[in-house]
């Protein structure tokens, strides 16, 4: 992961109109915290990051969502993904905190408070928790891969109730499209 982010350059990022995700593993948790939009810009690397930290025995995911101002589909797209593919039971171990009620009006909206822990009440994270950005090597490293991982995630989302396929079906049917021109 890269380098250490101290209050003060996490401050600057709450008016960032092009946000950015930072993540960090204590325990057996990976703790995610978007700053500004939450994006396809900047959430494609955490699919490939979660599924090397579940390999490495971390079981937890928790997006801390205080300093996010928004987020698109993409972005509910990798919170459905921690959610569907952690090998254990997803309600007790994919949390969303510090969510402010227009989140959690989208996250409602879109099926993931079924599948995911919610904490109405304000939280803290750990004292010394150091948030990073996440590796290059978790980022698509090609156009093809990059519209791959936003039809994957947007997958997901449809996996999560029948609502989400005719919102999203039509954008994967694009992708797809896009996918085949390309080979």
């Amino acid at each position: 992961m890269g380098e250490h982010k101290s209050k003060m350059q996490e401050q600057q990022y709450q008016s960032d109109s092009e946000g950015e995700i930072l993540v960090a593993v204590f325990n057996e948790t990976i703790y995610v915290k978007p700053f500004g939009f939450a994006t396809q810009q900047n959430a494609l690397g955490l699919p490939d990051f979660f599924h090397t930290m579940f390999q490495n025995g971390n079981i937890k995911v928790t997006f801390d969502l205080q300093e996010c101002t928004a987020m698109d589909s993409t972005f509910l797209g990798v919170i459905a993904t921690a959610a569907l593919n952690s090998s254990h039971d997803a309600r007790k171990n994919v949390v969303i905190i510090n969510a402010g009620a227009q989140a959690k009006r989208q996250l409602q909206r879109i099926g993931l408070l079924q599948v995911v822990a919610f904490k109405e009440e304000p939280c803290q994270p750990p004292p010394d928790l150091q948030l990073s950005h996440i590796d290059f090597f978790h980022l698509p490293n090609s156009e093809k891969e990059r519209v791959k991982r936003i039809k994957d995630l947007h997958e997901q989302l449809i996996q999560l109730n029948a609502r989400n396929k005719g919102k999203f079906a039509g954008f994967i049917e694009m992708l797809n499209k896009e996918l085949e021109q390309d080979e």
